[in-house]
């Protein structure tokens, strides 16, 4: 399949919603908590060339508990066609020869070629149907493989709880998406704020102690 830069360019106005955070640090990171509160959400927007059509996103994101990105995965369609892309996002500086695999649960590894490397992530798509769709419903987790620089495997997992209900939903569109981005943003930085305060508490205690 023939990776054009004009496909990506498409993409990134939507994805820049959800993948809005920086990235430079995110592989040394991979193996943080992820943010509970991540889910997947689907975005729609009107195709420039056709505004009888949309184009949308599913996507669903992983967080470390800073709020820096990990991972991203999602699936992107235009209205009134049958074809739909799986793509993924991982932070820069995985080894790009062994492209990405990924697989449903303990079911059968696919693998997706790496497609463009921007300053802030490396993407990989591969077009799917409407099995791999099924199989996405039915899963209870998704799991994104990459080898590092050291070409140590390196896993991503991302849950696909709220799948179904996202990718048959209608979808925000981009300006509904950002909102609810910035109040889970804010929800993020209360919760670091609380456990910020929970651990200076905590240190007082153990001083006085002593």
């Amino acid at each position: 399949m023939q990776v054009t830069f004009a496909k990506w360019q498409c993409l990134a106005p939507l994805a820049a919603l959800v993948v809005g955070l920086p990235m430079a640090a995110a592989a040394q990171d991979a193996e943080a908590p992820a943010v509970p509160t991540a889910q997947w959400a689907k975005i729609c927007n009107k195709n420039p060339n056709n505004e009888q059509q949309k184009l949308c996103l599913t996507m669903q994101e992983v967080k470390a508990e800073t709020g820096q990105f990990i991972a991203s995965a999602a699936i992107r369609e235009m209205t009134g066609q049958d074809k739909k892309a799986f793509v993924l996002a991982v932070p820069p500086g995985m080894l790009i020869q062994p492209g990405l695999r990924a697989k449903v649960d303990d079911g059968a590894e696919t693998q997706v070629p790496f497609g463009i490397c921007l300053p802030n992530a490396c993407y990989g798509e591969l077009e799917v149907n409407a099995d791999f769709i099924a199989s996405l419903k039915k899963g209870g987790q998704l799991t994104i493989t990459v080898m590092n620089a050291q070409a140590k495997p390196v896993s991503f997992p991302i849950t696909l709880a709220g799948f179904t209900k996202a990718y048959d939903g209608e979808g925000l569109d981009p300006s509904a998406m950002a909102k609810r981005q910035e109040d889970l943003n804010k929800a993020l930085q209360q919760r670091i704020a609380e456990e910020r305060k929970r651990l200076k508490e905590q240190q007082a205690k153990e001083d006085g102690g002593q």
